[in-house]
């Protein structure tokens, strides 16, 4: 099992829970933004450095308009403090690969021991044989390991600088390792998200994933920010698509509706302490505050955040990056536990 909310659940953090829920929906009627809790989960870039070069990511690109860094273990270790009471779910992740910081393995570490949950994405290319240990010892609780392609040819159109045979070489490793060790974690997610040069693999991923060993298989439709991106690699199979696209232009296939549970379930901090509304942020556009010197709790109650949660509220489509959310649209085509 992925997993056990319950291990997780204190008085506090289910009371927390409880408040976040009715205020959020309470907020929806009176149209007006009423915050009770915390975060239950966040999402902390310990880097947004990257080694590949993805034609849909901007961190890989190099075209982040913010600086590039890697987060300090002291300013982590604050964070956790401040968060844990109530939050229990990080995601050590945002832009970048998370495994580039070298202080990844004592910020996993220092969360777990605060009964944090931390889930990691990585592309794989930082585990080996040499490393694979150490890796282990400092385990996350889930791995989600991205591989779109099991030939060099359909992984190197989009997983630009990598190659199919590190990833596979990691991932076997990584495998084979906990097995022999007979560790519980990490839980390891394979996600294959759906492209043009790759939709034909499908059945081939399944056998793979058996193969291999993993928890669990994802197939994930992709994200795309422009018409040219959208030609190139949106697959023919509109189930694994989750766009419309016609007439030279695409368009989300989700409802875009005047609210947005994100905003009152979790929170977004980048590696240098910005603190941003969600994932779709990644150049923290609407930094709504700065852990320099304040509390996160302040933050989440401060002015500039009621403010972004009242324009959402009366006019979402007016904020840019919201055309492109996947806020109640599943993305996650199919998931099967192995």
């Amino acid at each position: 099992m992925e997993i056990n909310l319950l291990k997780y659940f204190t008085i506090r953090r289910a009371v927390n829970v409880f408040k976040i829920v009715s205020s959020f929906t309470i907020s929806r009627v009176l149209r007006k933004p009423i915050v009770w809790g915390m975060p239950i989960s966040f999402s902390i870039e310990p880097t947004n450095h990257c080694n590949l070069k993805c034609p849909e990511c901007p961190s890989g690109l190099g075209i982040l308009t913010r600086p590039l860094g890697l987060l300090n273990f002291n300013d982590f270790k604050d964070w956790i403090d401040q968060i844990k009471g109530t939050g229990f779910y990080v995601q050590l992740f945002f832009q970048g690969e998370p495994y580039i910081n070298k202080h990844l393995p004592e910020m996993i570490k220092y969360a777990q021991i605060n009964n944090v949950y931390i889930s990691i994405s990585t592309n794989g290319h930082f585990l080996n044989d040499k490393n694979v240990d150490h890796v282990l010892e400092n385990a996350p609780d889930k791995i989600i390991y991205s591989v779109d392609g099991l030939d060099e040819e359909s992984y190197q159109k989009y997983r630009v600088g990598g190659t199919f045979k590190q990833a596979d070489e990691g991932l076997r490793c990584l495998i084979n390792r906990k097995r022999e060790l007979k560790k519980n974690k990490p839980y390891v997610e394979f996600q294959f998200i759906v492209m043009k040069q790759n939709e034909h693999q499908l059945d081939e991923v399944r056998k793979y994933c058996n193969e291999v060993g993993v928890d669990k298989l994802v197939f994930k439709t992709m994200q795309i920010s422009s018409y040219e991106n959208a030609v190139k690699f949106l697959p023919k199979n509109p189930l694994y698509r989750r766009y419309f696209v016609k007439d030279g232009q695409f368009s989300i296939k989700n409802k875009l509706q005047n609210h947005c549970f994100a905003l009152w379930r979790t929170s977004v901090i980048t590696w240098d302490g910005k603190v941003v509304p969600c994932c779709f942020d990644k150049d923290a556009e609407y930094t709504l505050g700065v852990l320099n010197g304040k509390r996160f709790s302040d933050i989440w109650v401060s002015e500039e955040y009621q403010k972004f949660r009242s324009l959402v509220l009366a006019d979402r489509k007016i904020i840019d990056m919201c055309t492109n959310c996947t806020e109640g649209l599943k993305i996650n085509i199919l998931e099967i536990e192995q």
